[in-house]
């Protein structure tokens, strides 16, 4: 057989050619290389040599309604390459081949073989579980104070704070066993979407020192007579002048003035929560 090996299939090419062959071709050649009959780059002897597979990829041509040169050229492969296959009863492809051309007529090499489909590998998880074992709710003391009610009209994303008033209760993570100030909060407003979403509770813990890049809640009260207010924020640093905090949505930086800021509290995360 004589048949024409372009630059998208020519570099897999080795044996009597003297190691691989290099992608880029003289202008003069045409960007192709004349193969002579019986090159064994292409033939696979191991596969099964019988008109069958012919037939079938013939069939799916003609479903697609593809031409032997279009079927060639959406496979990667020489415009002339399915003609002179089918010119050659008996014959098969070698295996990365036949993958170019299942993916041109769009299915797997087993359909165009006749095999039954390989068994899919079960989906693999970035997640394993965590060696922690959590603790039943029914077992958590239900005495953890929910400090705060919603004030949507605040524009720096702020909610009140109210320090005496508890407006519920919840179960207590194993963290904060024995944080006699812990409190919990109902997250107000979508400054800190995704990370927190409207009506998140979070654990606080008063007593754990926060550190730059912490998530913590800012209790601020502009004068003598102001309502005590929480932010909740990713502290990003502290002045003399002012305490920083990051926002998510939109990114942006809120500035608080160190005289208004009664307290910086550390807001735990689900590792530190559940000793992870």
């Amino acid at each position: 057989m004589s048949e024409l090996l372009t630059s998208a299939n020519v570099s897999s090419a080795r044996g009597n050619w003297g190691g691989k062959i290099r992608d880029s071709f003289p202008v003069c050649q045409g960007n192709s290389v004349p193969l002579q009959d019986g090159f064994p780059g292409d033939d696979n002897p191991l596969m099964e040599t019988d008109d069958a597979l012919h037939r079938r990829i013939r069939g799916r041509m003609d479903e697609l309604g593809l031409t032997e040169e279009k079927a060639s050229l959406r496979a990667g492969l020489d415009k002339t390459y399915m003609r002179k296959f089918f010119e050659r009863p008996g014959s098969a492809p070698r295996h990365d081949t036949l993958a170019k051309i299942a993916r041109a007529l769009e299915m797997p090499v087993s359909a165009l073989l006749d095999l039954p489909p390989a068994e899919e590998p079960p989906p693999a998880f970035d997640a394993r579980p965590a060696p922690v074992d959590m603790p039943q709710p029914a077992h958590l003391p239900n005495d953890v104070p929910v400090k705060g009610t919603a004030a949507g009209s605040h524009l720096r994303g702020a909610f009140q704070l109210e320090v005496d008033t508890i407006v519920d209760w919840v179960r207590r993570p194993p963290a904060l066993s024995g944080a006699r100030h812990a409190y919990a909060l109902f997250v107000e407003g979508s400054s800190m979407e995704p990370r927190y979403l409207p009506g998140d509770l979070v654990f606080v813990h008063p007593d754990r020192p926060p550190r730059p890049g912490d998530t913590v809640v800012v209790q601020a009260q502009a004068g003598p007579h102001a309502p005590l207010e929480a932010t909740i924020g990713y502290l990003r640093r502290r002045t003399e002048r002012a305490v920083i905090i990051a926002k998510i949505n939109p990114a942006a930086e809120v500035e608080l003035k160190a005289e208004t800021v009664k307290a910086i509290h550390k807001v735990l995360s689900t590792n530190e929560l559940f000793g992870v």
